[in-house]
């Protein structure tokens, strides 16, 4: 009951939050920045999909030896273990998609400060070709490594016979190094080392060009820039942390350290 509370809470207040955001661009942003807007609106839009897919679930991950077991609250152990272990895989296709977008929004920065203002259609061209293919390939590998539900039951049962809780819905993968969620594990977290090189480059490069700038800019006009650059810088601190953040415990868990619901829920609550 208490973890079904913390996710209702944590849900309708990010959900609400996000909601508003999305209105306030919609309604707000300045024909200037209109074409920097539809990579923002995409950023909020993916993190609301990311959000309604985790609420279906309102998982809790139990690392047994090489097994990752889910054990779902959300509603939608009330369709089918399928349909959780899908709404999962968006879940974490929505999370993977952050870092990827958030390097089309430097690149249509560094575009828009050297007045090279990119197209509608063009930046449009630039999320499809950079944000989807490697998330939607985790997402594939991922719902192929989907174990037999009665595997998950017995692991879970033989492992931690307290968790076994008739009212949730149990599924997931009996073994993490096979190579279709091995593949996904390295894609989530091997592959995007290049690109924090890539986004430190493109972060100087715009900072240079404000600097270059001197003069030619307004103070009001430098400082907002400044700051879509803060906060870009911010949101690439967000992957890395929410990493730690859910690994540590995951390890933990894996040499019986700590075991504890709360703690498995919040791992996937901070993803």
């Amino acid at each position: 009951d208490v973890i079904i509370l913390i996710w209702i809470l944590f849900t309708a207040t990010v959900l609400t939050v996000n909601v508003l955001l999305l209105v306030l661009m919609i309604r707000h942003t300045p024909k200037s920045f209109a074409n920097f807007g539809i990579v923002m609106k995409f950023h909020v839009v993916s993190d609301l999909q990311t959000i309604i897919a985790a609420a279906v679930v309102m998982n809790r991950t139990v690392t047994i030896d090489n097994a990752f077991v889910y054990i779902a609250y959300g509603p939608c152990k009330w369709v089918s273990s399928t349909f959780c272990f899908q709404s999962y895989g968006l879940m974490t296709m929505g999370g993977s998609m952050t870092l990827y977008i958030v390097l089309v929004s430097f690149i249509v920065r560094l575009q828009i400060m050297r007045n090279r203002k990119p197209s509608d259609r063009s930046i449009i061209i630039l999320l499809s070709m950079l944000s989807f293919p490697v998330p939607t390939a985790i997402l594939v590998l991922f719902l192929s490594s989907r174990s037999e539900d009665s595997i998950m039951i017995n692991i879970l049962q033989e492992h931690l016979p307290e968790y076994a809780d008739r009212d949730a819905m149990i599924y997931g993968i009996a073994d993490v190094r096979i190579p279709t969620m091995a593949s996904a594990l390295a894609m989530m977290i091997v592959a995007i080392i290049p690109l924090y090189f890539v986004i430190l480059h493109l972060r100087s490069m715009i900072i240079k060009c404000l600097n270059d700038a001197g003069s030619f800019l307004s103070d009001k006009t430098k400082a907002m820039h400044s700051q879509f650059v803060k906060m870009l810088t911010l949101q690439c601190v967000v992957p890395p942390a929410v990493f730690v953040l859910t690994m540590v415990p995951n390890e933990l868990k894996y040499y019986d350290a700590v075991r504890h619901p709360l703690v498995e829920a919040m791992i996937n609550i901070v993803r």
